[in-house]
């Protein structure tokens, strides 16, 4: 298998290990590679403009796959004072600004997978999730747009305002919805719907939960260089520590790989979202070491780096009671941002609440970036829920 095969699907040992048992990630995996592939990738000049990355090391626009899904570099904000914190204390990156139609950390990987699946010659695309799954939803509706019919693996998770809005959000952008039990219940399913549905000349491209594979993890390799020309602009001061939710763990990998490729000492500190692998600190390590690898393939110039689990910080003791708890802090904060930024009590509100706890317990000249992975754009939601599961109308009604 390739590198860059190898990078795309995840490896052998992450999908086995995703599948949770019988090898069913892998499978789909190696399922994915079926089909052939053309090599009309988007114009270098389009990659340079508007990719930090890329623009740091142009011999990456001849070999990644991407497409412009977003408006990108987003802006960094001052977010202290709002918050009770000293000015200049705690700063934002408003990455749910990444697309004026749906946005958020998702936009990032989507930009490099639907390229990947329109090379290889894909109609259709299945993914995973939870039933208020924002990667589902920027699957959904950014994959749509793009021409391919969507089909959405959703397994339980409490049901939420937010859970309700994602889930007319999928109807919506005419998504098929299929329920699941559990995640391994939904990757068996995949399995047998990505062979179904090629069976009848959908060619589908399976997606991973959240997204995140080797080759998505490079949209936050990108980001991190964004930071990089943002400090350099004198945008933001070079931050001390960037705290970030790692659910299915791409976005921290990529800011971990990239932060230190451009040559940034900011410490990034991933706060668990999920009580399920992958959100365990030695596979960020891996995902993170992977991607840099993935890119110095390509361009020798850059630098060879190590990650090591010592380079960055995982908090558990913010999760609560499970993945989509709502916690008190995690609600709190939602609250006391609402003025500034959106975000919500799954990823983003249990964060920004251990951001701020540090940030009140950390030295006066310490700079704190807060990542903001949640959408902020108003998307279309369906005016009622029919097309749902029947399983999952149970669910609303309780």
């Amino acid at each position: 298998m390739s590198r860059r095969i190898f990078l795309a699907t995840g490896g052998a040992l992450l999908g086995i290990l995703a599948a949770g048992s019988g090898g069913v990630g892998y499978i789909l995996h190696k399922l994915n590679r079926i089909g052939s592939r053309s090599n009309d990738f988007h114009s270098t000049e389009e990659k340079l403009l508007r990719s930090a990355l890329f623009r740091a090391y142009p011999p990456l626009a001849q070999h990644i796959p991407w497409i412009s899904l977003g408006d990108l570099p987003t802006p960094i904000e001052k977010l202290g004072s709002s918050l009770g914190l000293p000015e200049g204390k705690l700063w934002v990156k408003r990455d749910d600004l990444t697309s004026p139609v749906y946005g958020g950390n998702k936009v990032r990987k989507l930009e490099h997978l639907l390229e990947d699946a329109r090379l290889r010659g894909r109609k259709s695309l299945i993914t995973i999730g939870g039933l208020g799954s924002n990667h589902s939803l920027a699957t959904a509706i950014h994959g749509g747009r793009q021409g391919l019919n969507v089909h959405l693996c959703l397994s339980d998770q409490p049901v939420t305002k937010y859970v309700r809005r994602n889930l007319a959000g999928f109807l919506a952008a005419g998504a098929k919805i299929h329920y699941c039990q559990n995640t391994k219940d939904a990757y068996r399913y995949s399995r047998r719907l990505f062979r179904e549905l090629k069976g009848k000349g959908e060619a589908p491209y399976f997606i991973l939960s959240g997204g995140t594979c080797g080759l998505s993890n490079v949209g936050h390799v990108n980001a991190a260089f964004e930071i990089a020309e943002q400090v350099k602009a004198g945008l933001l001061p070079e931050p001390d520590k960037l705290f970030v939710a790692a659910g299915t763990c791409g976005t921290i990998s990529g800011l971990i790989a990239g932060l230190k490729i451009a040559g940034l000492s900011t410490r990034v500190v991933g706060v668990r979202v999920v009580d399920s692998f992958p959100a365990y600190p030695y596979i960020i390590r891996y995902y993170a070491q992977k991607v840099a690898d993935y890119l110095r393939k390509y361009d020798r110039s850059i630098p060879r780096v190590r990650i090591e689990k010592a380079d960055f910080d995982l908090l558990t003791n913010y999760l609560g009671g499970g993945y989509g708890v709502v916690t008190v802090g995690g609600k709190e904060a939602v609250e006391q941002a609402a003025s500034r930024i959106s975000l919500e009590t799954t990823y983003t509100g249990k964060t920004l609440a251990a951001c701020l706890d540090y940030c009140r317990k950390a030295d006066l000249e310490e700079k704190i970036l807060f990542w903001n992975s949640y959408n902020s754009a108003e998307f279309e939601q369906s005016p009622n829920y029919d097309g749902l599961p029947d399983e999952i109308m149970q669910k609303l009604s309780l």
